[in-house]
C-alpha cells in the first residue's frame, strides 16, 4: 500500500501500519458497525430451499456463497467504483470453469465507468448491461445465495455491491427470467408444469388485453354466439368506447399495486382488498366497466404476479399497453405486426456476447438445458452457450449406487 492510498484507509476507518525500515504499509480493517443480520429473503419467497438472503454488508455476502462453494477455484476480485464513494464491488466466478473472455468483460465495463457515486446495484445494472430502447432486462438480479451460486456453477459471473442486498449475475437470457430457483428442488414432472404455467402467465400478462380489445372491436365473428351476447349485454351501459374501458381499468390496477407497495406495511394488504373489491364492485354497479373487463383485468393482474422475476415482469406490464393500442387500431394484424418486430428485436438482443434467445434462436443444440428440465440424474453438461471451460458437469451414470446395482445384478 503506497502513502496516497494509506489516506483512504484512514478515511475508511480502518487503521494504517507503519513498519520502520519497510517502504510499505498493511492496512488492517479493525472497525465495527451495526449490520443487519442474515434472514430470510423478502422478495423472492423460499418453499424448499435454504431461508438465507443476502444483506447490505459485501463480506457477509462472499462469506455466503463462500460456504456454499468450497472449492479453491473460487475467484472474488474486489474492485472500486465511484470517484467519490470509491463503492466497493466483488467480481465471483470460478476459475476453472467460467469463460476467461466473459470475466474480463465484465471487469473491463466496471473498470471504465466514470461515475461519481454507485450507491446500489440497480445502479450498476444500467451502467453495465446492453443498451436497449424496450428496456428488456439483460442481467438478473437475486437475493438468494442459493441461486446466485447456481449460476455461478454453470458458468456465469457474480457481482456484489457494496450496501445492496442483490447480486447481479450476467450473462442472462430470457428463459432464466422466467425460471425459479425452486424449480430444481422439485421433481421433474412438477417444475416442468410450473415452468409451462409460468410461460402461460407472460403470455397472459403482455397480450391477453390486447387482444380482448381485438376480438371486441374488429373479429366478433371468432366468438361463440352466447358469449358474445353475453359481452354484448355486459356492455350495454357502458358509456365509453372499449379502449377508454380498458385503459381506465389497466391504470388503475397499476395504481392500486403502487399504492400497496408505498403504505405502510399493516395497511397494504387493505388497499388491496378495497381497490379489488369496493372499487371493482362499484364500477360495475355504476355502469363505468363491464363485469367481464374486471375478470380479464384481474386474471392479468394475477398472471403478472407469477412472473419469478421483477424486473422482466415489469417489462411486461409495462408494453402490454402497447398491444393494447395496436389490438385497437388493426386488430389481430396490429397485434401479430406487433409481436413479430417484439420477437425480432428480442432475437437481435445479446447479454455479454450471449444471444438472448438462445438455444431457441439461433438454435444450438443446448445438452438438455433448454426451458424445460430433465432429470436431475441427465444433466451432464452444463450451457454450450456459456463456452465453459469444463463442459460436463456430472457423469453420466451419476447414481452410482443404482448403476453398481444393476451391474452386479446381471452379474
Amino acid at each position: 500500500m503506497n502513502f496516497r492510498k494509506s489516506f483512504l484507509v484512514l478515511i475508511r476507518g480502518n487503521c494504517a501500519l507503519f513498519v520502520d525500515t519497510l517502504n510499505i504499509a498493511f492496512d488492517i480493517e479493525v472497525k465495527g458497525f451495526k449490520q443487519r443480520s442474515v434472514d430470510s429473503p423478502n422478495n423472492e419467497i423460499v418453499i424448499k430451499g435454504p431461508h438465507e438472503a443476502f444483506v447490505e454488508n459485501i463480506r457477509t455476502n462472499t462469506s455466503l456463497i463462500r460456504r456454499i462453494v468450497n472449492n479453491e477455484n473460487l475467484v472474488i476480485e474486489n474492485l472500486e467504483v465511484g470517484k467519490i464513494t470509491k463503492t466497493k464491488c466483488a467480481v465471483c466466478y470460478m476459475q476453472d470453469i467460467t469463460n476467461t473472455d466473459l470475466v474480463n468483460e465484465v471487469k473491463y465495463r466496471l473498470n471504465n465507468l466514470e461515475i461519481d457515486a454507485l450507491l446500489s446495484s440497480g445502479e450498476l445494472e444500467q451502467l453495465i448491461a446492453d443498451s436497449n430502447f424496450l428496456g428488456i432486462p439483460q442481467t438478473l438480479s437475486t437475493e438468494r445465495p442459493d441461486k446466485a451460486t447456481k449460476f455461478l456453477l454453470n458458468g456465469r459471473v457474480i457481482v456484489l455491491v457494496n450496501g445492496t442486498p442483490h447480486a447481479i449475475i450476467m450473462p442472462a437470457i430470457l428463459i432464466d427470467f422466467l425460471t425459479s430457483p425452486e424449480d430444481s428442488n422439485l421433481r421433474v414432472n412438477f417444475a416442468n408444469f410450473l415452468r409451462g404455467l409460468r410461460f402461460l402467465a407472460a403470455f397472459i400478462t403482455l397480450l391477453l388485453p390486447g387482444l380482448y380489445v381485438a376480438i371486441t372491436s374488429f373479429h366478433q365473428e371468432i366468438l361463440p354466439t352466447s358469449l358474445l351476447h353475453s359481452i354484448l349485454a355486459s356492455r350495454e351501459n357502458v358509456p365509453f368506447p372499449v379502449i377508454v374501458e380498458i385503459l381506465l381499468m389497466e391504470i388503475s390496477f397499476e395504481l392500486i399495486r403502487e399504492a400497496g407497495l408505498r403504505v405502510p406495511s399493516p395497511i397494504g394488504p387493505t388497499i388491496g382488498i378495497v381497490g379489488a373489491l369496493v372499487l371493482g364492485q362499484a364500477a360495475v354497479s355504476a355502469g363505468i366497466v363491464s363485469p367481464i373487463l374486471i375478470i380479464l383485468v384481474a386474471i392479468t393482474g394475477i398472471a403478472s404476479f407469477a412472473i419469478p422475476d421483477f424486473s422482466f415482469g415489469f417489462h411486461l406490464r409495462y408494453f402490454r399497453f402497447l398491444f393494447v393500442l395496436l389490438g385497437f387500431m388493426a386488430g389481430f394484424l396490429g397485434i401479430s405486426l406487433g409481436f413479430f418486430v417484439y420477437l425480432s428485436i428480442l432475437c437481435s438482443l445479446t447479454s455479454f456476447g450471449v444471444s438472448f434467445t438462445t438455444p431457441y434462436a439461433p438454435s444450438t443444440n443446448s445438452k438438455g438445458n433448454a426451458y424445460l428440465l430433465q432429470p436431475i440424474w441427465k444433466r451432464e453438461y452444463r450451457p454450450t452457450f456459456m463456452g465453459s471451460k469444463r463442459t460436463k458437469e456430472q457423469d453420466k451414470y451419476a447414481m452410482k449406487w443404482k448403476y453398481h446395482s444393476n451391474q452386479n445384478a446381471r452379474r
